[in-house]
């Protein structure tokens, strides 16, 4: 009924995140534009914080159309509920790392390959976390040791927490 009055071609209302129907308010703006300035500055960790239903995960999708478009690379963790294994299988899908992904050594050295050449080349990667208040501690733990990815420049991975 209101697609038909509105002159809208697809449903506004629906549970999934959907960026083309997401009202920037001030606020929404303001968080985008840290997210993509903690990014681009090469800050390591970034937290996006917020009460269920406020757009967290609406941001995290018009984050990841930034990245689409400037052709960064990145890893989006969208299910919480994993352990330490399927977290870096994940990243290595992901992140298309030609590694056997079962094996956290070989896919924490072909992660370290990747970095050292997109910063060689001037570009970052992103590894995006949604609901990251439902991580186990250990899973939360080996996100940490990831930080330790850096140079003198800066850090080699930023890490986006959301929850």
């Amino acid at each position: 009924m209101y697609n038909a009055f509105f002159g809208f071609s697809e449903s506004p209302f629906n549970l999934s995140p959907a960026p083309a129907f997401f009202y920037r308010s001030v606020q929404h703006e303001e968080a985008l534009a840290n997210l993509i300035y903690g990014v681009q500055s090469r800050k390591g960790f970034i937290v996006l914080t917020g009460e269920v239903g406020t757009g967290k995960t609406t941001m995290l999708e018009c984050l990841r159309d930034y990245l689409y478009a400037h052709r960064i690379e990145f890893a989006f963790l969208f299910n919480s509920r994993i352990k330490p294994e399927e977290m870096y299988e994940m990243i290595a899908y992901d992140l298309d790392l030609r590694c056997d992904r079962t094996s956290k050594t070989e896919v924490i050295y072909a992660l370290n390959e990747l970095l050292i050449q997109q910063v060689s080349e001037g570009r970052t990667t992103v590894l995006i976390v949604d609901e990251s208040h439902n991580l186990d501690w250990e899973v939360l733990e080996e996100i940490r040791m990831l930080g330790n990815f850096e140079n003198r420049g800066g850090k080699l991975l930023q890490v986006i927490l959301a929850g």
